[in-house]
């Protein structure tokens, strides 16, 4: 049914709410617009960086993006963040997971969930979905190994500095958590200023691992 309805009303651009979806969620005009990041990009931040990249003294190894967070491709990922269109979620999902085959990733010991903050009220979690997904494809299992102390708010509702500040106090190993010599894929949705990723690497390589390698839809 959810085919033939496809065929019969084709699903609009996210973007524009005009032309048909071509891909990802974007009809072609859209799709131009998109600064696809990917293998191209600084290792650091995941973007094509002017001189603000991520700190030297961050603790995880690279950032995989797919596009940069602006334009068109924010409006992609605000749709699926907030679990309105599970179809491209999961075609992110399968993109973001081809990306890691394409950076010759070494394959990770486990799939590890960056830990959000105020995510249960979404219709789902598409940090969970792109973390199934690249389950699938490294043959790992997905870890829900770091998890986030109460009263902080999110990332979204501070200002730069704040969110640059204070992330190791909240940001914790569940315990009896062991990860010796292991690579991590720790895995998010928006890649702004690290602050959260390094909390994450910090915890994870505390807790034996190797490495760490941040794979993200946007940065």
């Amino acid at each position: 049914m959810g085919a033939l309805l496809d065929l019969l009303f084709p699903p609009l651009c996210l973007n524009c709410r005009q032309r048909r979806r071509v891909r990802l969620g974007l009809c072609a005009a859209c799709l131009g617009q998109v600064e696809m990041t990917g293998l191209s990009a600084c290792i650091r931040c995941g973007r094509r960086c002017l001189g603000r990249c991520a700190p030297l003294d961050h603790r995880y190894s690279r950032v995989l993006s797919l596009a940069a967070y602006r334009g068109p491709w924010r409006q992609v990922v605000q749709n699926v963040k907030f679990g309105r269109d599970r179809t491209v979620a999961l075609e992110l999902a399968r993109e973001l997971a081809a990306l890691a085959a394409a950076a010759g990733f070494a394959r990770p010991g486990a799939v590890v969930p960056v830990p959000g903050a105020g995510k249960s009220w979404r219709n789902f979690d598409i940090i969970a979905l792109l973390c199934r997904e690249l389950t699938r494809t490294a043959e790992a299992p997905t870890r829900a190994a770091l998890a986030r102390r109460p009263g902080r708010p999110p990332q979204v509702e501070l200002n730069f500095k704040g969110r640059l500040e204070g992330l190791e106090d909240y940001i914790y190993i569940r315990e009896e958590t062991e990860f010796a010599g292991a690579i991590i894929w720790l895995v998010d949705d928006v890649y702004t200023t690290g602050a959260t990723a390094d909390a994450c690497a910090k915890a994870l390589l505390a807790a034996g691992a190797r490495s760490v390698y941040l794979l993200v839809l946007a940065a």
